[in-house]
């Protein structure tokens, strides 16, 4: 537990609760479904159980996922922001405390050290992962993006690629723009109720000019926790290629029961895993995006020189006091956080199958987001009916007449690459109340048609 000069976590602002930082918008039902607690105030717990049942009002506090979306539809059609990848959840007690009592120390000078933060890191993914770190092999950074995008700019030189594994998170192909290379898409294939990898075109594709394969663990969009065995031979052929793996584990704590996130740098073939970088944060896990905090690392001293060549981190102070709360005092609050998404999945799939099943589901095994299959929906519309929403993708059109039609923003598949056609990405970390009552107003307009 982290002390500041003339301060005590222990004793500093216990009653301070819940209290969220962000103005509060009036605690209206959102969608017009269950109760509400406006941001700011104080949701209570129930017992010893967190209360993720009630919802909590996000809106006019300038966050991406409710207030980004509305301001493109200012007709007031907008309810249902499920689409930005970020929990509506309150935060976890031990961050708002955190953060409180570092507030009143009213100074802001450069931090003197982030070894509590480092330590934390390292314990998180020794307990819950298994995963032995020297700290000599971790890099602190403020954002899983610079170091993704460092990692490109020293493996790939100009006019050579990426290989992503698609359907893939689309900040992938925003890294690589960045970085200013090329990438080629490996579509995978569903079988049996989920994606799997096309071996033989991904061999294919591993082409000389190809330097990196961009491996998402577990998957988003899809919700795939990749099994030892495939990460074994994704990261031999990867060696065999003389190509770098880079693997983005932000969600590898969001494992639904019944599957097992391993990390990349776990795998017992030493070649392999020296053949890789990870780069990670827990900004999903406690929702903690807007903090700036993140970490890579690689077990072999070469690669992650030559990385840190292109990497400068810039973390800020509440950055870390909030992160290193999370590792040090979260994890009940996640454990519950995990299991009521988890439950939420069971939800998703039984409203789709009784309510809307022309619409294709692949059950998910990891993530807080589901991958839904709206082909049959865009192909049985006329035309015109998207083609009024502009020049677009069909998605993207679908997009736009499905919040104009249900209220209900969910993000375009066409923005994760090949083998996305008719899907969309729906996010489904918000209290149960709000996720069905988006689903049920889907399934309102779609059966409609």
């Amino acid at each position: 537990m982290s002390n500041f000069t003339g301060l005590n976590r222990r004793t500093f602002l216990r009653g301070a609760g819940l209290t969220a930082l962000a103005g509060a918008s009036g605690g209206v039902a959102l969608g017009g479904s269950g109760a509400a607690h406006a941001a700011g105030t104080h949701i209570p717990m129930k017992g010893n159980r967190y209360d993720f049942d009630t919802v909590y009002d996000r809106r006019n506090t300038n966050t991406s996922r409710w207030d980004g979306p509305s301001r493109n539809y200012p007709d007031g059609v907008f309810k249902y922001g499920m689409g930005v990848a970020t929990m509506d959840f309150e935060c976890a007690p031990c961050i708002t405390n955190a953060l409180s009592e570092r507030i009143a120390h009213h100074t802001w000078g450069y931090l003197a050290s982030t070894d509590g933060l480092r330590d934390g890191i390292l314990r998180w993914n020794g307990e819950r992962h298994g995963l032995d770190l020297d700290p000599r092999e971790m890099i602190i950074s403020d954002g899983v993006y610079p170091g993704m995008i460092a990692a490109l700019r020293s493996f790939v030189p100009p006019e050579n690629k990426a290989l992503i594994m698609s359907p893939a998170y689309s900040g992938f192909y925003s890294m690589v723009k960045a970085a200013r290379i090329g990438y080629v898409d490996s579509p995978m294939v569903l079988k049996n109720g989920r994606f799997e990898i096309d071996w033989v075109d991904l061999e294919k594709k591993m082409t000389p000019d190809v330097r990196v394969l961009i491996l998402c663990n577990p998957q988003n969009p899809t919700g795939n926790v990749w099994r030892e065995e495939e990460l074994l031979r994704l990261g031999r052929l990867a060696l065999e290629h003389n190509i770098v793996v880079l693997a983005d584990e932000i969600h590898g704590d969001f494992v639904r029961e019944g599957h097992r996130y391993v990390p990349f740098a776990s795998l017992k073939d030493k070649a392999v895993v020296e053949n890789s970088i990870t780069c990670n944060a827990i900004s999903k896990t406690f929702n903690l995006a807007g903090m700036k905090n993140a970490y890579f690392y690689s077990k072999s001293p070469i690669l992650l020189e030559r990385v840190k060549q292109f990497h400068r981190a810039e973390v800020s102070t509440l950055g870390v006091v909030a992160n290193e709360a999370a590792y040090n005092e979260g994890q009940d609050w996640f454990n519950q956080a995990r299991d009521y998404i988890d439950g939420t999945h069971t939800l998703v799939e039984q409203t789709i199958k009784a309510k809307m099943p022309q619409v294709g589901y692949v059950r998910n095994e990891g993530t807080f987001m589901t991958f839904l299959n709206f082909g049959k929906v865009i192909n049985a519309m006329d035309p015109s009916q998207l083609a009024q929403y502009g020049n677009k993708t069909r998605e993207e059109n679908f997009q736009d007449w499905l919040t104009y039609k249900a209220g209900v923003y969910i993000n375009a598949g066409s923005a994760y690459g090949e083998g996305s056609d008719g899907y969309m990405r729906m996010n489904i970390a918000s209290a149960r109340s709000v996720v069905s009552g988006a689903l049920d107003a889907i399934a309102g307009a779609i059966n409609k048609l």
